[in-house]
Order: C-alpha cells, then sequence, then structure tokens
C-alpha cells in the first residue's frame, strides 16, 4: 500500500532500502530474544497468579522465590535513588557546574525520569535490560525520559553497544486520527490493524497504525531520524529546516541500555529469572510433591470392599456415633501412607539455599537473622558483607544513569534557548528559584582577534540518596558525635559547617543552615554585649 505514495524528500531511496533490509534482519535475529523474554514473563506471573482452584486440582505449587528476590533488589536500588553532581572541567564552568547540580534535579522531576527509574529497575531485574530514551520534545519544548519497552527496540544483535548499530528502530501503536492529523498528505494510509507485541502474545488494533522511528548514522557521525509507516517515509529529520546537522547535537541514538547480566557481543543481557529458573522449578516439584505425601497423611484414605456392606454415607458422617454394616467388618482398611524421610526436607532447604545464593537474596538482606545475631551494627555489617552484589548491579545502573544525564545536558545545551526558572533548593537548604538557558553552557573566548563561543564540558558525579533506615541512623550518630565533640560550639562552627559540606547524607543542608544562623546569632549577643560594655565603661 505504501507504494501508492511517492517520497520526494532528500533520504536516498538506497538508505530506505538498507533500512528496511536492516529491520527484517534485526527482527529476525531478536526473535530468541522474544521466546525466553515471554516464557520468563509466564513464568514470573504465575509465581503469584495460580489460584486455589488448580493447586487443589493438580497439586501444583508454584513457590514465588524469584518473585520476592527480584521485588527485595528492586527495593535496594530504589534506596539507592541516585543524584548527580556536575563537576566543571575548568574555572570558568565552575558557576554553570553549580548552578547544573541545583537544576538537574528539577529538570529530571520535569521529565518524570524516577518513574522510568522505577519501572526499568524491574524490568532490568527480571529480563536483564531495562532501555531508557531520552527524546526532546517539539510539542512541549522539554525533554521526555522514559522507559522504552523492551519488545519496541531493534538494534544490531551481534555488537555489544548499541551506539556501533549502522540502525535502530523503535515501534509504535499510533492512533490513527493523530496520524492523519500530523501528516495529513499520507492520510489515506492510515487505516489501522497495529500489529502489537507484549510480554504475553501479539494483537491488532483497528484504531492504530504501526509507526517505526529509524534512527541512523550518517557517515559524517551525525544521527538522523525518518519515521515509516508501511514501509513509506512519512517524516525525516534531513527534510526539516534546523536539523541539516542532525537530529541531536551529541550525536548518540537517544537510547540508554541498562543491562544486569551482559550477553556476550549482544546488547541485551540476562536477568534473575533467567539464573533462577531451573533452580526454582525443581523447588517447586519438590513442595508439590512434599504436599501430596502430607495431605495423604493428614486425610486417611481406606480400602473398601465391594460387598463388605458398609454404609459409607454414615462412615462419611462424622457427626454419628455409630456407623452401619453388613458383612465382613474387616472389609475396610486404612491406606498406609509411608512417611516423609528427613532427607527430603533437608533436600528441599538446600535448593532453596541454592537458590538464595544465586539470586543474592539471603536472609539478613531482608531483616532475618540466626545464631542469635541481634545488635543492629552486627546486622549492618551482614547486610553489607551480603550487598557485594547488589552494590555491583546499582554501580552499573548509575553508568547508564550518567550517560542519561550526559544526554540531557547536551539536549539542553542544543534546545535551552529561551531562559527557564526553576524551582531549587540552595547550599543551606532554603528553596529559591533559578534561571537557566543554553548559553551558560558556553564561555566566551578570542582566536586571532575575533570573538568565539566554546562548549564548557562537564564531569558527571553520582551519589545515591540513600533512603533506608541504617543510613538514617549513621546520619543522626555523625550529628550525635558532632554535639558530644563540641563541634556544634558557637567558636568551633565554621569547622562543623566545614566538615558537613564534605559530607553526603540526606538533611546536610538545613543543619548547615541552622548552624550559621546559630552562629550568627551568636555573634551579635557577643557584639552587643561588647557594645554594652563599652558603654559602661564611657559612662562610668
Amino acid at each position: 500500500m505504501g507504494s501508492e505514495y511517492i517520497y520526494s524528500g532528500n533520504v536516498k531511496p538506497e538508505l530506505l532500502s538498507a533500512a528496511l533490509e536492516a529491520y527484517k534482519t534485526y527482527r529476525a535475529d531478536k526473535e530468541p530474544l522474544v521466546a525466553r523474554i515471554r516464557d520468563n514473563e509466564r513464568f514470573y506471573s504465575e509465581s503469584y497468579s495460580r489460584g486455589g482452584a488448580r493447586l487443589a486440582a493438580e497439586m501444583t505449587c508454584d513457590t514465588p522465590f524469584i518473585f520476592a528476590a527480584i521485588e527485595n533488589a528492586r527495593a535496594d536500588a530504589i534506596d539507592s535513588y541516585p543524584s548527580a553532581n556536575i563537576l566543571e572541567r575548568s574555572p570558568e564552568g565552575t558557576k554553570t557546574a553549580e548552578l547544573l547540580s541545583r537544576i538537574v534535579p528539577a529538570q529530571l522531576e520535569i521529565s518524570e525520569f524516577k518513574r522510568a527509574y522505577k519501572d526499568n529497575i524491574r524490568s532490568k531485574l527480571k529480563f536483564g535490560t531495562a532501555v531508557y530514551g531520552v527524546f526532546y520534545n517539539d510539542d512541549t519544548g522539554g525533554i521526555d525520559i522514559r522507559s522504552v519497552d523492551i519488545l519496541d527496540i531493534y538494534v544490531d544483535m551481534h555488537i555489544p553497544d548499541i551506539q556501533e548499530s549502522r540502525f535502530m528502530f523503535i515501534s509504535a501503536a499510533v492512533e490513527n486520527e493523530t496520524l492523519r492529523v500530523r501528516y495529513p498528505e499520507f492520510a489515506p494510509m492510515f487505516t489501522g490493524d497495529a500489529e502489537v507485541e507484549t510480554l504475553t502474545h501479539s494483537y491488532s488494533l483497528k484504531d492504530r497504525s504501526n509507526v517505526l522511528d529509524c534512527y541512523y548514522k550518517r557517515p559524517d557521525g551525525s544521527v538522523h531520524m525518518m519515521k515509516l509507516c508501511r514501509n513509506t517515509i512519512i517524516a525525516a529529520t534531513e527534510d526539516m529546516a534546523g536539523y541539516e546537522n542532525g537530529l541531536y547535537a551529541h550525536n548518540m541514538y537517544p537510547v540508554v541500555f541498562d543491562v544486569l547480566y551482559r550477553s556476550e557481543h549482544c546488547p541485551f543481557g540476562f536477568g534473575m529469572i533467567d539464573i533462577g529458573k531451573a533452580t526454582q522449578i525443581e523447588i517447586n516439584k519438590l513442595d508439590a510433591a512434599l504436599t501430596e505425601n502430607i495431605m495423604c497423611g493428614a486425610k486417611p484414605r481406606y480400602l473398601s470392599k465391594r460387598s463388605g456392606g458398609i454404609d459409607e454415607e454414615e462412615f462419611r458422617d462424622l457427626t454419628r456415633s455409630i456407623v452401619h454394616y453388613e458383612g465382613d467388618p474387616d472389609a475396610l482398611k486404612v491406606i498406609d501412607s509411608a512417611g516423609l524421610s528427613e532427607a527430603y526436607l533437608t533436600h528441599r532447604e538446600r535448593k532453596k539455599d541454592e537458590l538464595k545464593e544465586l539470586l543474592a537474596n539471603r536472609d539478613f538482606q531482608q531483616g532475618s537473622t540466626a545464631g542469635g545475631v541481634t545488635a543492629a551494627s552486627a546486622i549492618e555489617t551482614l547486610q553489607q558483607a551480603g550487598e557485594k552484589r547488589s552494590r555491583s548491579l546499582i554501580n552499573d545502573t548509575y553508568d547508564s544513569y550518567k550517560k542519561i544525564i550526559y544526554m540531557m545536558l547536551e539536549l539542553m545545551r542544543q534546545f535551552f534557548e529561551e531562559k527557564r526558572v526553576y524551582r531549587i533548593t540552595d547550599e543551606l537548604g532554603q528553596k529559591s528559584f533559578a534561571a537557566f538557558d543554553r548559553s551558560m553552557m558556553f564561555s566566551a573566548g578570542m582566536e586571532k582577534g575575533s570573538s568565539v563561543w566554546r562548549r564548557l564540558v562537564f564531569d558527571i558525579d553520582v551519589l545515591p540518596q540513600h533512603e533506608n533506615p541504617y543510613s538514617r541512623e549513621n546520619a543522626n550518630n555523625t550529628i550525635l558525635m558532632f554535639w558530644q565533640n563540641g563541634m556544634f560550639q558557637p567558636q568551633n562552627c565554621d569547622a562543623a559547617v566545614i566538615a558537613l559540606k564534605n559530607m553526603s547524607f540526606d538533611g546536610k543542608e538545613r543543619l548547615i543552615a541552622d548552624l550559621q544562623k546559630y552562629r550568627q546569632q551568636y555573634a551579635a549577643v557577643q557584639t552587643k554585649e561588647v557594645e554594652n560594655d563599652r558603654k559602661g565603661t564611657v559612662n562610668g
């Protein structure tokens, strides 16, 4: 159907053909991954969605150990939600770096990064890969950071870094009416029947059409994008004013992959379900067998001769004291149920321990302890020792976070021409407002007698915003230690402020503000007392 519409823009037909062929190849190469992801989602959902009817009918047990491990690891990641500290690389960037450190959290909140972060952490743990999209929104003039469905993105499956892929595709099912309004010259093309892939199955939507965003790199390194529907280009950045040199000045595909366990020579990874599924299935089978054995022992069964003459209705009625029979009273015998050997229970416990080791989800990481460990410091020591893998995975997420912040800063440098005002929290914990525009990310200089503008370059330092009770306790202990050592005495307040500025814990800005206010009040009182003493001496 796309052949009815003739594209006459700057994109060469050979490039379109290459893109369509690449999409076909990428999609075929991704099919085993899609099958694995769907199987993992089925396994994950069955661990909590199977009801009692199936358990009663089939004696099937699905203990959700993997579900609990994933949610525990996700909670760790949310407890360590990242924050960015922007650092200058040259002296002239100092003021801008300080300003960016204040406005980046505000811009992330506007871009709804936290929601994408929480969604993607679960996707990363379940399937091994989470995808963030960092886009400039021409309609709103803002920056969108969102979670991209792992099934909707297609890249070269034989390279470790997606930035090395010749093409990158993001598929979406868009409402026909929206497409007709935005691209009226192609309105008859948008007839619906979009094919949508989900984690469980594929289905069609008659009121939507499949639209493919095809990103590609030109030989000069610039990144462009063309929008395809039914193999026809309906929009391309090479045809848009202002985008002749590329879509984004940072010349990168606007997505970031956050991978849990990396597969060799592949941008996608594998997750906790992949490494724990086999052991979980074995535990489920053991649970089913043990439960069936226990149920057989808990509810006796009987052998009855057909000619025994036992009144079965009376026998099943537990309220009756007398059961009548005709014939042989020995015609009813109890079916003996073999007792469970301790070895079976021990084997099950060992498999549980094996799964905990595989998933790094030990008991003390969830607040449980054994062996008489009760002291808070000892529990924290055990938790910190057992969270090495968790910290490693979070650090990998921080690496992805750095890339997201870098892309966001470059989009601000490229598109924020008009001054924007952000509500920020300053170093003293006070609410204030700060203005920003792209000119602040350049410095003026002279080159051969003419004025030039140079890009300011920044480094990104990631700090965790710890939200767990132990981090709060440590912060409280730090403040108590300051008090006990006399750091809050008026004459020591300046030294305390210097020390606090180099520490990292929630609420330190408010503490610094209180100390400085206290120091000023004390200085005012001292000045007044000196003035009163001077007046008294003069009058005397």
